[in-house]
């Protein structure tokens, strides 16, 4: 073992995110004896989770009580080998012997999980706390710019000077959020030792679409039915919030959608895409054009744009209108039947083509990464390098969100801070 106070660690853990940290405590629990520093590129650690659930900390997800693998995409061997070792059950008995007690957020039933203070930066404050107890020892400002193993230990190239360490693990994360860290210099360092690494492409991130409904709605935020459809195909939906952009569309129901369309576009540089929304999502489109009929055989005298309010917001019935290219002053009387078929398909299919998404700064995670099947799915050790390991989004994994991608780094931290 070596001491604290010596050049040469047992344990280096390149990144100081959710899974860097994890990864420093279960390396002491499981090797208390053990040294272990933590090098952060930034001038603190865990930027990241400070802003996980818009701040108060979505730290987990009830839904992964059970076959927790099926909710990612990536190697499920793999996935089921972390998540057995530290399941949903570990990562909440993590948190209240932290002193953490949490709740599910029963308002919009998605089974996510938050610390009852509803603040993720205390919690992030709480950890470090808990890595200083422990005796791990943290570099920040502190940025690696090589790393070379040397017989029996790694010899780490810093910009405060060299490290060496007998067990690297890598937590560099992916490359979202660049400004706090997660650059896909991690992607460099693991490819010089033989890793394939899947292009990354960001996910759970806005798109572009030039479409009118955008253009008309801009700023407005509604709950309403979003479908992906790919050459034709429908590919996944979802009901949420969209928000509509002066670059198109954004919202929880857009990032939980945007997987799908990524790597299709950034990925396989192909188009094809178009996101159908409907504003009236628990219904079909001949029960809308029933309930607007019956409107509109009541008050034929209304313009077409009143008649719809109270199922629509008035600027929602005034763009309907436009894109219908209904004059504001025509009556219901007057609309004829195709008219009000366009209506209703606006309002319950409205196709809004995608050519782009928004960029790494906007987006949440990263799909792609290391390649699974590189990866000792029960330690979470590199194939290619010995006493190289890795944990959290540099791995090609990913969660839709609403805390699986967090659930992901604490399972993948605890796995791979057990070192061998």
């Amino acid at each position: 073992m070596t001491s604290e106070s010596s050049s040469l660690y047992d344990v280096a853990i390149i990144g100081g995110g959710p899974a860097g940290a994890m990864a420093a405590l279960s390396a002491k629990k499981h090797h208390p004896d053990y040294s272990v520093v933590i090098l952060e590129k930034t001038a603190e650690l865990g930027k990241k989770l400070t802003i996980a659930g818009a701040g108060r900390g979505n730290l987990t997800n009830v839904y992964l009580k059970d076959n927790p693998a099926s909710m990612y995409h990536g190697d499920k061997d793999l996935l089921a080998s972390v998540f057995q070792q530290f399941s949903y059950e570990n990562i909440i008995t993590f948190f209240s012997e932290l002193g953490i007690p949490l709740y599910e957020e029963k308002k919009t039933e998605r089974g996510k999980i938050f610390p009852l203070i509803d603040h993720a930066k205390t919690v992030r404050n709480i950890i470090v706390d808990e890595l200083s107890r422990v005796h791990v020892v943290v570099k920040t400002m502190c940025e690696v710019k090589e790393i070379a193993h040397l017989n029996t230990f790694w010899d780490i190239t810093t910009t405060d000077g060299t490290v060496q360490a007998k067990r690297i693990i890598l937590t560099t994360g992916g490359k979202t959020y660049p400004a706090f860290g997660s650059d896909g210099f991690g992607y460099e360092l693991a490819k010089k030792f033989g890793h394939t690494i899947i292009s990354p492409v960001p996910s759970a991130v806005p798109i572009v679409s030039k479409n009118p409904l955008s253009h008309y709605l801009q700023g407005e935020k509604m709950n309403i039915a979003a479908s992906v459809f790919i050459d034709g195909k429908m590919m996944e939906q979802t009901v949420g919030d969209v928000l509509f952009t002066n670059y198109g569309l954004s919202g929880s129901a857009i990032l939980d959608i945007s997987r799908a369309i990524s790597p299709r576009i950034n990925r396989d540089g192909k188009q094809g895409v178009a996101v159908q929304l409907s504003f009236f999502p628990t219904y079909t489109s001949e029960q809308v054009m029933d309930i607007f009929q019956e409107r509109w055989n009541k008050y034929p005298e209304k313009l077409v744009s009143h008649s719809l309010w109270g199922l629509c917001t008035e600027k929602l019935a005034s763009a309907v209108c436009i894109i219908a290219s209904l004059p504001k002053d025509k009556k219901v009387s007057e609309l004829s039947d195709a008219e009000k078929k366009f209506i209703v398909t606006i309002l319950t299919s409205f196709d809004a083509e995608v050519t782009a998404t928004r960029g790494w700064n906007e987006a949440e995670f990263t799909v792609g990464g290391i390649a699974g099947n590189e990866i000792d799915a029960r330690t979470l050790a590199s194939k290619k390098a010995k006493q190289l390991y890795f944990a959290g989004e540099i791995l090609d994994v990913d969660g839709p969100i609403g805390g699986y991608n967090l659930s992901w780094a604490w399972a993948s931290g605890w796995v791979s801070g057990k070192v061998q």
